[in-house]
């Protein structure tokens, strides 16, 4: 059972990298294009901001669980953790991930509300409801749990393999599920 979860949140995770790689390539690929356009033949596109926008909180929220399971939130340290009994150590980690289970059930929820208020709104260049913008909020709210509660119980999602394949370092995706028995 634990396996098959962390293979599933592992698929997760790839899937959540790529499209945020996606996403990023796509909105600087639109905004120059657009920048291009509207300076050189004076004339843009005109869903382009629209478009951009959403592709930018998108992204965002996305990358949001990502950096919770490598750690990479806000921290202040004004104690070095080395200089701290591991204990501490521990106690400090579950309360941050504490923390990252509330904002994120906070994220799942009123996301759910916002999106669906939002819904009936009407973007105006795409004509796409408003509601898609925020629609990221629920699944980035449900992957920060997720994430939160894998550090609780103590699951390892830190692998060579997953980062060597992301990264284009090498490896390849049948590799990474693999077992080392």
């Amino acid at each position: 059972m634990k396996r098959t979860l962390i293979t599933i949140v592992t698929l997760i995770h790839i899937l959540l990298i790529n499209l945020s790689k996606l996403m990023i390539v796509a909105m600087l690929l639109l905004v120059f294009a657009n920048v291009v356009l509207r300076y050189v033949f004076n004339s843009g596109i005109y869903w382009s901001e629209e478009i951009a926008l959403v592709l930018e909180v998108w992204f965002i929220f996305l990358s949001l669980g990502l950096g919770v399971k490598h750690r990479l939130h806000i921290s202040i340290n004004l104690v070095k953790r080395e200089s701290m009994p591991a204990w501490l150590n521990k106690a400090l980690d579950l309360l941050a991930d504490i923390v990252f289970i509330i904002v994120g059930a906070v994220m799942v929820i009123y996301g759910i509300r916002l999106t669906q208020f939002t819904m009936r709104s009407i973007m105006p260049a795409t004509k796409w409801p408003a509601g898609i913008l925020y629609l990221v909020l629920p699944l980035s709210g449900f992957v920060v749990i997720v994430e939160a509660l894998f550090h609780i119980l103590g699951y390892n999602m830190f692998d060579e393999k997953i980062d060597a394949y992301l990264s284009g370092k090498g490896g390849k995706l049948g590799d990474i599920f693999r077992s080392e028995s």
